[in-house]
């Protein structure tokens, strides 16, 4: 097979370690290049600066991209005291400079205080959108404007390394939370400029980078792939049947796959599906399903059982084509 063929059989999750000094549109581009594929998305930018696991979305993976985005993440953080930029990242503009030689313990205090809902502000070098245009395209343009704050939400701070000016720490985040905007809250708890001096992503729920390849890698498991199939990524895919392991699972056949391709929900399943349904009503939230077809094995869709009631449809999935990996 050519390497389009093997890309074009893939419909799931491909686990990446980028490298610094590329954006995420790099990575994206190189993904679709490699394996001769347009259907390439991405579930979580990273700042030129940052390494670490991107999970990209292949073929019909792209249809779930807000479930894992939904996800936490974890990071490994190198912080620099006594420096603040415009860009909260050592790569920026200087905007103040001093010298810092702090007691280790009173580092690590600070850090691993900094936990739970913290209203922070959202760095002004992010996609964020004001009033139609991203912060980053109004810092580039000069164009002054109020960092708007955001509740965001860490845990699992623990620090790893630290000196009298610098400090390595592991740090969890729900969606929304930015690390720059951490580490600056964290220098401004000891009373000093902080910036991030270096940050790899080390876990994107539920996924962790110890399963990721790089791009070289990626390179030469594809023509392995090409002869062997889809076993020669190892645990970097994921089938899309595979993906959203937390998730209830159920499998169907005959007329209730043929009413599901056809976007309803036969009665049978509607019953099977009770305890879902309760379970949403009483937490007053919507509970995920995944649904595969007991003749391929292949995901046929997503629902979503309503607070309100009911079931509702939310993705379908086209049949993998003879051969395919998903």
């Amino acid at each position: 097979m050519t390497n389009s063929e093997v890309g074009s059989q893939l419909h799931g999750l491909l686990l990446v370690d980028k490298p610094t000094g590329v954006t995420s549109h790099d990575v994206v581009s190189a993904v679709r290049k490699i394996l001769g594929i347009k259907a390439v998305g991405h579930t979580g930018t990273l700042d030129p600066l940052a390494t670490g696991l991107m999970v990209m979305l292949l073929g019909e993976g792209t249809k779930i991209s807000q479930y894992i985005l939904a996800g936490d993440k974890g990071y490994r953080v190198k912080v620099r005291l006594g420096i603040s930029t415009d860009t909260l990242d050592i790569t920026g503009t200087v905007e103040s400079r001093q010298d810092v030689a702090l007691p280790t313990d009173r580092i690590r205090t600070a850090a691993e205080a900094m936990v739970g809902d913290l209203a922070l502000p959202v760095p002004i070098f992010s996609a964020v959108k004001r009033e139609g245009k991203k912060l980053y395209e109004l810092a580039r343009e000069s164009i002054p404007v109020d960092a708007p704050t955001r509740s965001m939400r860490f845990f699992d701070v623990r620090v790893l390394e630290a000196g009298p000016d610098w400090f390595t720490a592991e740090v969890f985040c729900e969606k929304g939370g930015y690390i720059r905007s951490w580490a600056k809250a964290v220098g401004e708890a000891l009373g000093v400029g902080a910036v991030v001096e270096e940050l790899r992503r080390i876990y994107s729920a539920p996924y962790r980078v110890n399963s990721a390849v790089d791009l070289e890698a990626l390179r030469a498991l594809v023509a392995t792939a090409a002869l062997t199939g889809a076993g020669a990524f190892g645990e970097a895919y994921v089938p899309l049947k595979l993906a959203l392991p937390a998730w209830k699972a159920v499998t169907i056949g005959g007329r209730d796959e043929h009413l599901m391709v056809n976007g309803q929900v036969s009665h049978d399943l509607n019953r099977r599906l009770i305890v879902e349904k309760k379970t949403a009503h009483l937490q007053q939230a919507v509970v995920p399903i995944k649904v595969l077809s007991s003749t391929t094995g292949h995901l046929l869709s997503i629902l979503e059982a309503l607070p309100e009631g009911g079931l509702k449809i939310r993705r379908i999935f086209l049949a993998p084509p003879l051969g395919s990996t998903k």
